[in-house]
Order: structure tokens, then C-alpha cells, then sequence
């Protein structure tokens, strides 16, 4: 399993969230709305920006422990192949 295009496929789709929630909340400033529902839709969308950022980093601590596997994996290997020659 490649846990890197893991962490890469999530880290794309968060993204496009954010695109996607930056795009309501310029259209909500650009209309002025002041009524409860908008802004309470507002707020929820605030609310799951800062999800995502604790999301995100969640993933790039993942991401250093696969990293730090994968070289050790590699510092690993080229000793086998070290010793074998």
C-alpha cells in the first residue's frame, strides 16, 4: 500500500473543500446577507476550516512517519546490499 498517494489523494480532496467553501464565503460577502440562515451556514463553514486544518495536520505528522519508515526501509536495504556484495 503506497500511504503517501494515500495522504496525497486526502490531501487533494481537502483542497477542493476549501476551494469550494472559499467560493460560499466570497459569494456571502458579496451579497451582504444578513439573514440567520446565512450566517448560520457561515459559521458552519468557518466551523469546518478549522476541522480541516487540524485534519491537515494530523496527515503532515502522518506524513514525516512515513517518511521517516520509508528511509529507514532504504538505510535498511542499502546495508543488506552492503553486506551482500
Amino acid at each position: 500500500m503506497d500511504h503517501l498517494a494515500v495522504l496525497r489523494e486526502k490531501i487533494t480532496a481537502l483542497r477542493a473543500e476549501i476551494a469550494q467553501i472559499q467560493e460560499s464565503n466570497t459569494q456571502y460577502r458579496r451579497e451582504n446577507r444578513n439573514e440567520s440562515q446565512a450566517q448560520i451556514e457561515h459559521g458552519q463553514r468557518q466551523q469546518r476550516l478549522v476541522a480541516i486544518q487540524d485534519e491537515l495536520a494530523q496527515l503532515a505528522g502522518l506524513g514525516r512517519r512515513v517518511l521517516s519508515i520509508e528511509q529507514k526501509k532504504a538505510e535498511h536495504r542499502a546495508r543488506i546490499e552492503g553486506k551482500a556484495s
